[in-house]
């Protein structure tokens, strides 16, 4: 325990105990006083923020679908915004409230920032160390994700294929519902690639780290490139985005009755997925652990 309140001095660290009586936790942090305290109520207001703005999100798609599905415009409700334009885009800005939400919300219950100085220009200036997540529940949010990936995409297709939508061709309502349809079932499939890539490294990267540690050459170019590229960027997970966004729009083909759109958004959705799991696989050679996070801002 020593040992570890030395090592996280070495940096300015936002969590720092008053005392070295001051209990703390398993990362370091007091979990009395002010700070403790402070932390708890950003991890409750944080984490109720997230799953409220969320559920407002899912709710007003589904709404979105529903009145569109029937043959109402949404200038039929709100007469302000007959393009729609603004009313769809309404869940999206839920989503980036929720995800800030969660981000200081998780972030207090799970992780220790640290501002550090890096030695070079591959170092980031802050770093957290994060508890991870266990994968059972890692699994639940990657079903969370498909299962709303189907629900904006698949059973709409399915019902437009059933002949079930009440919409006319051309009308500003099919319009509406099949751009509502196709920004959320974008967003839903780079999420869901995300967590899932994500699982992967979860369950892959501590123990290839530790079978290959001796090959890693701490400050060597390789070794500095996927510090960065990697452990800094998390670049497997942007490119996982991509992949799950033209995978996720693949369905569509079937509304718009052109297999070759169909087989070039898989094609173009695999081919980045594979490079996804290619880096991940391969991330261990950053030599840093998984649970440290590292940013330049």
């Amino acid at each position: 325990m020593a040992q570890r309140r030395k090592k996280r001095r070495a940096g300015t660290s936002w969590y720092q105990p008053d005392s070295a009586d001051q209990p703390t936790d398993t990362l370091g942090r007091p979990t009395t006083g002010s700070g403790a305290l402070t932390r708890r109520i950003i991890a409750i207001v944080g984490n109720l923020v997230g799953a409220l703005a969320l559920v407002v999100a899912l709710g007003a798609v589904v709404w979105l679908l529903a009145l569109t599905a029937g043959g109402d415009s949404i200038g039929s409700v709100f007469p302000d915004d007959g393009a729609g334009t603004s009313t769809i885009a309404f869940p999206t800005l839920m989503t980036f409230l929720s995800m800030i939400g969660f981000f200081f919300g998780q972030f207090a219950v799970r992780g220790r920032w640290s501002m550090d100085h890096g030695k070079s220009a591959a170092d980031g200036n802050f770093k957290v160390d994060l508890r991870p997540i266990g994968v059972g529940l890692h699994i639940v949010f990657l079903l969370l994700a498909v299962l709303a990936w189907a629900l904006v995409m698949i059973v709409p297709v399915l019902a437009d294929s059933r002949g079930q939508l009440n919409t006319g061709d051309g009308s500003s309502a099919t319009e509406q519902f099949w751009f509502t349809v196709t920004v959320y079932g974008t967003i839903t499939g780079v999420i869901t690639a995300m967590v899932a890539v994500s699982l992967l490294k979860k369950l892959t990267y501590n123990r290839a780290l530790l079978r290959h540690r001796s090959f890693i050459d701490p400050g060597s170019a390789s070794q500095t490139w996927w510090r960065t590229f990697s452990h800094i960027w998390r670049a497997e997970l942007g490119i996982a985005g991509f992949a799950g966004a033209a995978l996720g729009l693949s369905p569509l083909s079937i509304h718009l009755h052109s297999a070759v759109y169909g087989v070039g958004a898989l094609a173009i959705g695999l081919a980045l997925a594979a490079v996804a799991v290619l880096v991940a696989l391969n991330s261990w050679r950053s030599g840093l652990p998984v649970e440290r996070v590292e940013s330049y801002t």
